[in-house]
C-alpha cells in the first residue's frame, strides 16, 4: 500500500463526515438509561444491581432515527428480543461455549431481521451482548429474576423516553426529512457544474425517497403530503430539462417516471413479508451478511474461550459489531482499524476513570455523558465514537459483574484483537462465497422478479378495481425498491471486484433502464392500455427467469436478453 493510499485509509479516524442531525436520538438514548438508574438507586438497590437496566435500555438505540410511529413497533420489539436474549443467556449459566453458540444464533437473526427490513445499526450487536452478559452475570450467582426484572425497567425506559415525542413533536422526523429533500432539490435544480450534476441529483432523489419513507411510515401523509408532492413535481420538472444534457444518466424513461411517480404515487416502504421473502433468496447480500454474523460470532468466542478468556462473549460481540453492518470489504476493513484504534484509546480513557474512582451517583453521570457523547458521534466519526464507548461499556460491565478491573481491562484488549482479527478474516474469505458478481446478479433477479409482477398487473388489466389498483401500487412500490437496492450492490460489488464485476454493472444498468421505462409506462394511460407489448415483454423477461442465478453465465448473454425486452416495450 502506497503512503498516499495509506493516509486515505487512516483518514476516517481523524476526520468527520456529514451526518443527519443526532442530538435528539442522543438525548433520548442518555435519558433512557439515566432514569432508571436514578429511580433505582433511589429506590435502594444496590450498585451491581442499578446498571443492569442498562441491558434492556439499548432498544432505544433500534429505528432511533424512524418516525415516532415506527419507533413505536421497533422498540417495544427489540425490547422483547432482548430480554429474550438474556434468558438465553441467563438458561446456559456455566455452559460457555453453548452461550458462546446461542450468541451468534442470536446475532444472526437479530441481523437478518434489521438488515432485511431496514432497520438499520445497532443490528445484532446488544442482542449478542445480552446473551453474553446475561450468561456471565448469571454465572456469577445474580439471581435470574432480578436480572430480568430490572433488565424490563431499562426496555419500558426505552420504550417510555423512545417515543416520547409523540406527544410533543410527534411529526418532527418527518418534518426534517422533508426539510432535507426540499434543500438537496433546490441545490440540484441550481447546480451549474457539469462534473457534480449527476451526484446532485442522485443525492436530490435518495432525500426525496428517504421523506417519501418517512412520511409513509409515520403516517402523516395529510400533513406533509401536498408540499411533497409540489417538490416532487419540481424536482421531476428538472429531470425532464436534463434529457439531452450534462447528465448522461438522465433518459427519457427516467424523466418519465420521475414525473409520473410525482403525481400518482408516493414511494414509501414495502411490506415486511415481501421484503423478508426476497432476502431469503440465495444469493442475497442479507444473507451473505447473516453468514458473516454467524461464523465471525462462532469462530471469535471459540477462540477468546480457548485462552481461557474470562470475557469471551467480548470478543463474539466485537467479531459481529464489525460484519453486521455489510458493505465494501473497503469500509468493514475500515470499520476494523477505527475499532481497533478507537478501543486503545477508550482503553487508556477508562485507567483514567479508575484513577479518579468515581463514586456511585459520579458513575452514573458518566454513563448518562457517555451515552449521549457515542450517540452523537457514531455516525460522524466511529473511532472516535469507541473512544467513548469504552469505557461506558466497562464501566457498566465493571458494575454488574463485580470483576478484578485488571482482568477486565486485560480481556477486552485481548478480545477486541480476537474479534476484530476474526472478522477481517471472514470477510475476505467470505469473498469467495458469495462472490461480488454473483451477488450483483442475484440482486438484479430480484429486480426481473418485482419487474414480472408490474407486467403482469397490465397484461391482467388487475388496476381496474380499486383491490387491484391497491396492489400494483405496492409492485410499483416494491420494483423501485429493487432498482435503487440493486443499484447500491452493484456499486459495492465493482467497489470490490471492479474486472470481473464491470460487464455485469453495466448489465445491470440496462435492467434499471427497462424498470424505470415499464414504472414510467404503467402511468401512461396510452401505454398502459398496450396489452400485447407488456405481454411480449414479460415472456421474454420469462426466458430470463429460466436460468439459474447461481450458475454462470455471461453478462453479454443477459444483456442480449433484456434487449430483447426492452424492445418488446419500445416497439422497436
Amino acid at each position: 500500500m502506497s503512503r498516499s493510499a495509506a493516509v486515505d485509509f487512516a483518514r476516517p479516524v481523524v476526520s468527520f463526515a456529514p451526518s443527519p442531525v443526532r442530538r435528539w436520538i442522543a438525548l433520548r438514548a442518555a435519558l433512557a438509561i439515566g432514569l432508571p438508574l436514578t429511580g433505582l438507586t433511589l429506590a435502594g438497590f444496590p450498585p451491581q444491581q442499578v446498571f443492569l437496566a442498562g441491558l434492556g435500555v439499548f432498544a432505544v438505540l433500534y429505528g432511533a432515527g424512524a418516525p415516532v410511529r415506527r419507533r413505536l413497533r421497533t422498540i417495544p420489539g427489540a425490547g422483547v428480543g432482548l430480554l429474550a436474549s438474556l434468558a438465553l443467556g441467563i438458561a446456559t449459566a456455566d455452559h460457555p461455549f453453548l452461550a458462546v453458540s446461542l450468541m451468534a444464533l442470536v446475532a444472526t437473526v437479530a441481523t437478518f431481521l434489521t438488515y432485511s427490513l431496514q432497520i438499520g445499526p445497532p443490528a445484532g450487536f446488544f442482542f449478542a451482548l445480552d446473551v453474553g452478559i446475561g450468561n456471565l452475570a448469571a454465572s456469577h450467582g445474580a439471581d435470574p429474576r432480578t436480572i430480568l426484572g430490572i433488565a424490563a425497567v431499562g426496555v419500558l425506559s426505552a420504550i417510555v423516553v423512545g417515543t416520547a415525542d409523540l406527544w410533543v413533536g410527534a411529526h418532527g422526523v418527518e418534518k426534517a426529512a422533508v426539510a432535507s429533500a426540499e434543500e438537496l432539490i433546490e441545490a440540484y435544480i441550481d447546480q451549474t457544474d457539469p462534473s457534480a450534476i449527476a451526484r446532485s441529483r442522485r443525492t436530490a432523489s435518495a432525500a426525496l425517497n428517504r421523506a417519501w419513507t418517512a412520511v409513509t411510515d409515520g403516517g402523516s401523509e395529510d400533513r406533509f403530503g401536498g408540499r411533497l408532492q409540489r417538490m416532487h413535481s419540481r424536482y421531476a420538472t428538472a429531470v425532464s430539462r436534463a434529457v439531452g444534457g450534462p447528465d448522461d444518466e438522465v433518459t427519457a424513461e427516467l424523466a418519465l417516471y420521475e414525473a409520473a411517480s410525482a403525481r400518482q404515487v408516493s414511494l414509501g416502504r414495502p411490506r415486511a413479508r415481501w421484503s423478508l421473502r426476497q432476502a431469503l433468496r440465495w444469493p442475497s447480500e442479507d444473507l451473505l451478511v447473516a453468514i458473516r454474523v454467524l461464523v465471525a460470532g462462532l469462530v471469535a468466542g471459540t477462540i477468546a474461550l480457548a485462552l481461557d478468556n474470562a470475557h469471551a462473549y467480548w470478543a463474539a460481540a466485537f467479531a459481529v459489531l464489525i460484519v453486521h453492518s455489510g458493505g465494501t470489504r473497503r469500509a468493514q476493513l475500515q470499520r476494523s482499524f477505527q475499532r481497533t484504534v478507537g478501543t486503545a484509546a477508550g482503553l487508556l480513557a477508562f485507567g483514567l476513570v479508575l484513577r479518579l474512582d468515581p463514586g456511585h451517583w459520579a458513575l452514573i453521570a458518566l454513563v448518562v455523558g457517555l451515552q449521549f457523547v457515542v450517540e452523537m458521534l457514531v455516525t460522524r466519526n466511529y473511532a472516535a465514537a469507541v473512544v467513548f464507548l469504552t469505557p461506558l461499556a466497562l464501566s457498566i460491565s465493571m458494575s454488574v459483574t463485580d470483576m478484578d478491573l485488571s482482568t477486565i481491562v486485560y480481556d477486552r484488549g485481548i478480545d477486541t484483537v480476537v474479534g476484530v482479527g476474526v472478522a477481517l478474516v471472514v470477510v475476505m474469505v467470505s469473498g469467495t462465497l458469495g462472490r461480488p458478481e454473483l451477488l450483483l446478479r442475484a440482486h438484479a433477479r430480484r429486480v426481473v422478479l418485482a419487474l414480472d409482477d408490474v407486467l403482469a398487473d397490465l397484461v391482467e388489466r388487475r388496476t381496474r378495481t380499486p383491490e387491484g389498483m391497491d396492489a400494483h401500487l405496492h409492485h410499483c412500490r416494491q420494483l423501485y425498491v429493487e432498482l435503487l437496492a440493486s443499484d447500491q450492490v452493484a456499486t459495492r460489488a465493482l467497489a470490490d471486484a471492479p474486472r470481473a464485476v464491470a460487464p455485469y454493472r453495466e448489465m445491470e444498468q440496462l435492467l434499471a433502464h427497462i424498470g424505470y421505462l415499464v414504472l414510467g409506462a404503467t402511468w401512461n394511460p396510452r401505454m398502459r392500455g398496450e396489452r400485447e407489448r407488456m405481454a411480449l415483454a414479460r415472456e421474454r423477461l420469462g426466458g430470463i427467469l429460466d436460468h439459474k442465478v447461481s450458475r454462470t453465465r455471461s453478462a453479454a448473454a443477459i444483456a442480449a436478453e433484456l434487449r430483447s425486452v426492452e424492445e418488446a416495450l419500445t416497439g422497436s
